[in-house]
């Protein structure tokens, strides 16, 4: 009887660390942070020391402010105070613009910008989130608010709307850039899927390096469109997956990613 007991006893705690949200959270994350990058080669930056006048900046501009201003958000649903939320992203662009002369030299289609970002609910309906990457020699960092502008409902199929606003710096050794961004988005769902929509504006700015001795410390700054429809899907208590279409800057990308929401 007694060996009957410890051998149950084992069991049980086998699988409740099997199925517990911390494991199946960070194995969750390290796949989708190592799994999804589609990456851009080591030198895919490295043309901008080579372009001799200032026409392909805002073309580049473009691609990378639409990468940078990604994966924001994943359901118009606040996570409510004290609420936490951890997630792997990959952002997608299926081909460079057709004048960004720095990524298509680099021979990559399509570019990608894989971002880990950290959430925490705060009062009053605001959730304030961190992000960053540090990938193929870019390294970004940055941050924002989300707001609800509908009191919290989880009701299935219950609407709900935020607004957010965010900005990142990234540095690579030929460039730095600024990113600010806003949003607006609304989702309806249930336990297991909450469909998503999204529009916003992505203002980037870059500044070529020193590394390039016709355009060195010379600037282009654009503000463009971006388009966001998507579904969070629970896998598991704690756990989800996103996925969506983004139309950003009249370019076709995608976005997806893994992550733990408490």
């Amino acid at each position: 009887m007694q060996r009957k007991a410890t051998e149950g006893n084992g069991r049980r705690r086998g699988s409740e660390g099997t199925r517990s949200p911390a494991f199946l959270g960070f194995l969750s994350l390290s796949i989708a942070f190592f799994g999804l990058p589609l990456p851009l080669a080591a030198d895919s930056f490295s043309a901008i020391n080579t372009i001799k006048t200032a026409a392909p900046l805002k073309p580049f501009a473009r691609d990378l402010g639409g990468l940078m201003g990604s994966d924001t958000f994943h359901t118009a649903r606040v996570l409510g105070f004290s609420g936490f939320e951890l997630s792997a992203d990959d952002a997608v662009q299926f081909d460079p613009d057709k004048n960004d002369a720095v990524l298509r030299s680099g021979g990559d289609s399509p570019i990608s910008l894989p971002i880990v970002q950290a959430d925490i609910g705060m009062p009053y309906r605001f959730d304030g989130f961190v992000r960053g990457t540090s990938y193929q020699g870019l390294t970004m960092a940055g941050g924002g608010l989300r707001y609800g502008l509908l009191k919290t409902n989880d009701k299935p199929w219950a609407p709900q709307l935020l607004a957010l606003v965010e900005g990142d710096v990234a540095t690579d050794p030929y460039f730095s850039a600024t990113h600010y961004g806003g949003d607006i988005a609304a989702s309806m769902g249930n336990r297991f899927i909450a469909p998503y929509l999204g529009a916003g504006f992505d203002a980037t700015s870059v500044t070529v390096g020193s590394d390039n001795p016709y355009l060195d410390g010379t600037s282009a700054s654009v503000l463009e469109p971006r388009f966001t429809a998507g579904a969070q899907i629970v896998l598991k208590t704690f756990v989800y997956a996103h996925v969506s279409y983004v139309y950003m800057h009249r370019q076709n990308g995608a976005q997806g990613g893994l992550g733990v929401r408490f």
